[in-house]
């Protein structure tokens, strides 16, 4: 497995409650873009519409020699799992008021794969707390 692109925000921003594996609609010059690494899943999240699921405002840059072949940057892209997984996932979300991150990015045999996280947001007051333990493993780090 070959990490492509990361959300580094994802873990001081939420908590993640399960993920799930799936594959990615791409067209040909957005896989080579991709295996490059010239992209960004920050600010991206998933939805669903008609039963099917979708990840919006997923940046892939336009691949340098791709010519007319290249497309969005920004386009709704669509993800490829079962019908079960897709209704347990929405159901849940819904449920309890949830959030569907994109984890990471990454080249699994040869094929695309992106890792989507159910989150629940973090507020302030457990931000500052991981904060805190963050330096105290810091601390004990430098003295052992």
């Amino acid at each position: 497995m070959k990490l492509l692109l990361p959300n580094k925000k994802i873990k001081l921003n939420n908590h993640i409650i399960e993920t799930y594996e799936s594959g990615i609609s791409l067209v040909g010059t957005e896989v080579k873009s991709l295996i490059k690494a010239n992209g960004s899943i920050d600010e991206s999240f998933v939805i669903f519409k008609n039963q099917e699921a979708f990840v919006i405002n997923m940046y892939v840059a336009p691949f340098a020699q791709g010519n007319i072949n290249n497309v969005d940057a920004y386009r709704r892209r669509k993800l490829l799992l079962h019908k079960n997984q897709i209704i347990k996932i929405e159901h849940q979300a819904k449920k309890d008021r949830l959030a569907i991150i994109p984890n990471k990015i990454y080249l699994l045999k040869g094929k695309i794969k992106m890792e989507i996280a159910i989150c629940k947001s973090k507020n302030a007051r457990d931000k500052r707390q991981d904060i805190k333990v963050r330096d105290i493993k810091r601390e004990a780090r430098k003295y052992y």
